[in-house]
């Protein structure tokens, strides 16, 4: 089953949500979860085993208990780091740095939300699968425009006309996270960044599944993209100036990406990503390597290398 058959079963209800879980479409209606498609399921993931439970219905009920997602007591603010280098975590040392001056996200509840908050960016992204529908809920929206929020009544996911609501609201340095699977047409958020004459850091992420089209349209526009369980994403990234980490791993692809990334570390480990010959191609991880930099919390080897660099604690089976 494919998320367009999901939707169209459910989409008359009026509180219906649907992520992804290890691979598998989840949907879920008046916080309880109603259906696991396991057709498209991950056999391993090594994010998903970090973060606890391989069962599918039970990590989504523990996320629905323990951050209210998908209901009314959804948490917007968090400080806190929710995974190593997610987009959320980049996105808020991001702003609060002063690298962008507003992220555009996607919530449950909510839909696209425009933010100039890093907690509450974090607070959306943190834990967040991805997500390809969602309801509106009033008391998420509420809580989300009281911390000065931009958001859809109907709760959308349209990034593109969130880019052109943070545009019209002054802001000239966003980020925004787009849908790999599901979302816009990348070279469209570079056609309204020109035309806008602003700065945006696309950031890819849910890539599982891509076509080799959809992929090339990614490397064609992103700055960074997150490769899930994407076999194309990985094979053909070997033009990426850095790639962070092995098993999921991070690409950048553009000196806004590694600008964007600098803001994720410390001063001298942003002086050293500044540094890195264009013409090279470099590996981040957590072994090896004499010159080491802090990103977020954990610290990285900085190591030139042929990218992409494979490992065998990586998604099964790949797609």
């Amino acid at each position: 089953m494919e998320p367009e058959d999901l939707i169209a079963k459910y989409r008359h209800l009026p509180d219906f949500h649907l992520t992804r879980i290890l691979g598998a479409w989840v949907a879920i209606a008046g916080g309880k979860v109603i259906e696991v498609d396991r057709s498209h399921a991950l056999a391993c993931c090594p994010l998903q085993a970090m973060l606890g439970t391989g069962d599918i219905e039970e990590y989504a009920n523990q996320k629905i208990a323990e951050l209210g997602q998908f209901t009314p007591a959804r948490e917007v603010w968090r400080e806190t780091f929710g995974v190593p280098f997610g987009a959320s975590e980049m996105m808020m040392f991001a702003l609060r740095k002063g690298t962008i001056d507003a992220a555009i996200t996607a919530c449950d509840g909510a839909g696209t939300v425009v933010t100039t908050v890093p907690e509450v960016v974090q607070g959306i992204g943190a834990r967040m699968n991805g997500l390809f529908h969602t309801s509106p809920i009033a008391k998420v929206q509420a809580r989300l425009r009281s911390h000065g929020c931009l958001a859809f009544d109907d709760a959308r996911i349209d990034q593109l006309a969130g880019l052109q609501r943070a545009i019209n609201a002054g802001h000239r340095r966003i980020a925004v996270t787009v849908n790999g699977r599901f979302g816009a047409p990348p070279a469209d958020v570079r056609r309204i960044e020109h035309e806008a004459g602003v700065e945006v850091t696309l950031l890819v992420v849910c890539t599982t599944g891509i076509t080799d089209q959809r992929t090339d349209a990614i490397l064609a526009s992103a700055d960074l993209a997150w490769t899930c369980a994407s076999r194309p994403m990985r094979e053909k990234s070997a033009a990426a100036r850095l790639q962070v980490t092995q098993g999921i791993p991070i690409f950048v692809y553009t000196a806004r990406g590694v600008e964007f990334l600098a803001a994720y570390s410390d001063e001298a480990g942003a002086e050293v990503l500044r540094s890195l010959d264009p013409a090279k191609h470099y590996l981040l991880a957590s072994h090896g390597g004499p010159s080491r930099i802090r990103l977020g919390e954990s610290t990285v080897a900085v190591l030139e290398a042929t990218l992409p660099i494979r490992s065998r604690n990586e998604p099964t089976p790949l797609d």
